[in-house]
């Protein structure tokens, strides 16, 4: 990936997020300004930042690469991810508000009156917040890898950085309007490249198949496996390979694999031929997430769809970065508000992680063996349209991948701070 514009936008959305983070400095001025930004946040401020702060890692690139892998079944996380919201509506937001507590524990203290309770939420926040932080880090470093090939440790430490300098410059007051501005950064990121993709698939036919047969390559592709992994044939295949399969090493050799597993060694380069069939891979992981075919509804138990919908639906509630953020709401009707104006936003930008997974599907076939399929979003625009529009137009999406690590991983950081004791 041509690196010579993605790097500047993601230089560019560092820089502006320390900027807008200033602006809430110059305004934070007591405990109450920094914990809950003095409970003056109006519903639409304070909807684009619980927005900019809920789509996260798995909302920006996680959703499209299990649509890719997984097919359209995957859409239940979206669905759930936003409907979760009806259940902070109903039950939450406004008693929450009304609490008048800075954090978790200060709420499961004032409403129970025991210590020991306040200690446990204080735990479940601290190890939720972490559970949650990981994939921002690790989003930041496949990011940051896919476009200049550094480290993958170096990007989770950008992040670290900046969040970490924002927070503590500014709390509450200076991460909501970043937050805010990062959702309709991130909102752009995927709706502008996704309307020049859309038009680059019609214009290549509007293939439609993408989920109505297994994957194929539509041309020559050449795929290094970076990960030893094995390949599961249904059928023989014949590949061209550079590296180590089943412990013999050939160099740039015509293989004839039977049906079966066989084993590739980490490094191998694999040339498939266009049309051939996008082979499964195992990695050691469960079968359900590593496969390359999107499995049908009949391989996949319903309980396990319920159970799936059941998770993120209320899963959303027991969100501290989410939850938290309540407290900033003038009064319970502002938080009630709040709410509904975020069910508007975040659905809106679900519509747009599907797109890039069933475009990926037809296009970048092969992010399923690599391993990488959280990667389609950020390689979609140079595979499909290619020169200075597609550079520029994956720039974008890069800048504002880093937008949803930052403005999620500032959000935790400030929920897991939290308030060392009562009073």
């Amino acid at each position: 990936m041509n690196s010579s514009y993605s790097v500047p936008a993601v230089a560019l959305v560092v820089v502006a997020t320390v900027l807008v983070g200033a602006f809430g400095l110059r305004i934070s001025r007591t405990t109450s300004d920094f914990y809950v930004a003095s409970r003056t946040v109006g519903p639409r401020l304070n909807a684009a930042a619980i927005s900019g702060e809920y789509l996260s890692a798995a909302s920006f690139l996680g959703i499209a690469g299990l649509v890719l892998v997984q097919g359209p079944d995957m859409l239940w996380y979206p669905v759930g991810y936003t409907a979760g919201y009806l259940v902070l509506l109903l039950f939450v937001a406004a008693p929450l508000r009304r609490s008048g507590a800075y954090t978790l524990p200060d709420f499961a203290e004032a409403r129970l009156a025991s210590q020991a309770v306040r200690r446990l939420a204080g735990a479940f926040v601290v190890g939720v917040g972490w559970l949650y932080l990981l994939p921002q880090l690790q989003g930041a470093g496949l990011t940051l890898t896919v476009l200049t090939g550094a480290p993958q440790w170096l990007g989770g430490v950008i992040v670290a950085a900046v969040v970490v300098a924002t927070v503590a410059a500014g709390g509450m007051r200076s991460i909501t309007f970043v937050q805010a501005f990062q959702y309709w950064l991130k909102l752009t990121a995927l709706l502008v490249p996704a309307l020049f993709l859309i038009l680059a698939w019609q214009g290549d036919g509007a293939p439609s198949h993408a989920f109505e047969e297994p994957a194929t390559f539509r041309e020559q592709r050449v795929v290094r496996v970076d990960s030893t992994l094995d390949l599961k044939l249904e059928s023989p295949l014949t590949v061209t390979v550079t590296g180590t399969v089943d412990g013999r090493r050939h160099d740039d050799h015509k293989l004839e694999l039977p049906t079966g597993t066989h084993h590739i060694e980490r490094g191998t380069r694999l040339t498939f031929a266009k049309g051939t069939t996008v082979p499964t891979a195992d990695r050691g992981t469960s079968d359900g997430m590593s496969t390359s075919l999107a499995a049908g509804r009949e391989d996949r138990p319903l309980y396990a769809t319920y159970g799936l919908i059941l998770a993120t639906f209320l899963g959303t509630m027991g969100l501290p970065h989410v939850v938290v953020r309540f407290y900033t709401s003038p009064h319970g009707v502002a938080a009630r508000r709040t709410t509904v104006a975020v069910l508007g936003l975040i659905g809106c930008f679900y519509l747009l992680p599907p797109v890039y997974g069933a475009l990926g599907r037809l296009y970048a076939p092969e992010l399923t063996l690599t391993g990488d399929a959280d990667a389609a979003v950020l390689l979609l625009p140079e595979r499909m349209i290619g020169g200075l529009g597609g550079d520029l137009l994956g720039a974008l999406v890069a800048g504002g991948a880093f937008a949803a690590f930052l403005s999620t991983a500032s959000g935790l950081t400030m929920a897991v701070g939290g308030r060392p004791h009562p009073g």
